[in-house]
C-alpha cells in the first residue's frame, strides 16, 4: 500500500514538474515600452478650466495685413538675414527674396527635382557660416545653398507614415549641423534628423509639432497632448518647450495651458514668442513658460493648418494664410 501512495506521489511530482516547465517556457507576450519624454493620453474632452481665464492685450504693436501680389501665391518657411526676407513660395514652388520693405529682390526655383528646383517647400533655416537649408518637402530633402544662394547639395530622408499626404513642415540646425525635421506627422511621431553625412536617425518620442534653432541650440514646442485611438493623433492640451540634446526631447518650461503653438521663436530676452491657435494672435511667454500676453487677434482669413514665424528687427512676421497674405506686427 505504501508502494502504491509512494508512486502516486511521484507521478503527481512529474506532473506539475511538467506543467511548471510549459509554463516557464511559454513564450510571453511582450508590451512595447519605450521611454519617451512626452506622454500619451487617453482622448478626452477640453478642460476649460484649466485655459488662460484673463488675457493681457499689448497694445504697442499694429496690426497689419502685407499683401504680397504676384510675387508669392502662398507663404510658408521664413527667414529674415543680413537685411533680406527669405519667403518659401509652396504654391510657385520657389525660393523669394524680398527686401525690408517687401519689394521683390530675386526668385529662385521652379517646380521639378533637380538642384534648385522644388516641390512644396516648407522650412527654412541657416547656420553660421551663412549657409540656406530649405526643407523640399515634395521631393523628401534638404536642399543647402551657400551665402551666394548656389546650390550646394541635398540630402534625402524619408517619411515613416502611411498617409502619403503627411509632410515635414519645420526646420533646424544644431552647432553640429545635424538637421531636425518636424511636423504634424502622425504615422509615426517623433523629430527625424539628418547628421552632416545625410544618415537619418530620429527622436521617438509622443511629439508632433515645430523646431526652431538658435546659436546652436535647437528646441521644439509640441502642437499639444498626442493620443493613439485608431491611429495617433493631437488636442489642445500641455504644451512644453524643450531643448534637444543627444538625440532627446529635454523639458525646459511648461507653456500656459491650451495655447496651442503653431510655430514659435525665442527673442534675444529669452522670451518665447508663440502663433497661438488659441488666441489666434500673436502671444509672449517668459522663460520659465509663465503667461506675459497677447497681441491684437490677427483677421480671420483662411489658413494654413500650421505656420512660420520669423523677426525682422522689433517686428513680428507670420506666414500662415493659404492665399498670399502676411501678417506684420510692428512696434508704434
Amino acid at each position: 500500500m505504501k508502494k502504491k501512495n509512494i508512486l502516486a506521489i511521484l507521478i503527481l511530482l512529474t506532473f506539475f514538474a511538467v506543467v511548471v516547465s510549459f509554463l516557464v517556457d511559454k513564450p510571453q507576450k511582450k508590451t512595447e515600452k519605450k521611454e519617451t519624454t512626452l506622454s500619451l493620453i487617453k482622448p478626452r474632452e477640453p478642460e476649460t478650466k484649466k485655459y488662460i481665464e484673463k488675457t493681457i492685450d499689448n497694445k504697442d504693436y499694429e496690426l497689419n495685413v502685407v499683401n504680397l501680389g504676384d510675387k508669392v501665391k502662398r507663404g510658408e518657411g521664413l527667414l529674415f538675414k543680413d537685411s533680406s526676407l527669405y519667403v518659401l513660395d509652396s504654391k510657385n514652388n520657389q525660393l523669394v527674396i524680398l527686401d525690408e520693405n517687401y519689394e521683390l529682390k530675386e526668385k529662385i526655383g521652379k517646380t521639378g527635382n533637380a538642384a534648385l528646383e522644388f516641390q512644396h517647400p516648407t522650412g527654412i533655416t541657416s547656420d553660421e557660416d551663412g549657409n540656406l537649408y530649405i526643407l523640399d518637402s515634395g521631393n523628401k530633402r534638404v536642399q543647402i545653398l551657400d551665402s551666394e544662394l548656389k546650390f550646394v547639395k541635398e540630402m534625402k530622408f524619408k517619411v515613416i507614415s502611411d498617409d502619403p499626404n503627411e509632410i515635414y513642415e519645420h526646420i533646424g540646425i544644431d552647432k553640429d549641423n545635424n538637421i531636425y525635421l518636424s511636423g504634424e506627422v502622425l504615422g509615426s511621431p517623433g523629430i527625424a534628423i539628418l547628421n552632416d553625412k545625410g544618415i537619418q536617425s530620429k527622436i521617438d518620442d509622443y511629439f508632433s509639432g515645430s523646431v526652431f534653432s538658435k546659436d546652436g541650440k535647437v528646441y521644439a514646442i509640441n502642437f499639444g497632448d498626442m493620443f493613439k485611438d485608431i491611429g495617433y493623433g493631437f488636442q489642445n492640451g500641455r504644451n512644453f518647450l524643450m531643448e534637444i540634446k543627444n538625440e532627446k526631447l529635454n523639458k525646459i518650461a511648461e507653456l500656459p495651458y491650451g495655447i496651442g503653438t503653431l510655430s514659435f521663436l525665442i527673442n534675444n530676452e529669452g522670451q518665447i514668442i508663440v502663433d497661438s491657435s488659441l488666441f489666434s494672435a500673436v502671444t509672449f511667454v517668459g522663460k520659465k513658460g509663465n503667461y506675459l500676453f497677447s497681441l491684437k487677434k490677427y483677421l480671420d482669413i483662411p489658413q494654413q493648418r500650421t505656420s512660420h514665424i520669423c523677426l525682422i528687427g522689433d517686428s513680428i512676421l507670420i506666414s500662415n494664410s493659404i492665399n498670399n497674405q502676411l501678417i506684420s506686427y510692428t512696434l508704434k
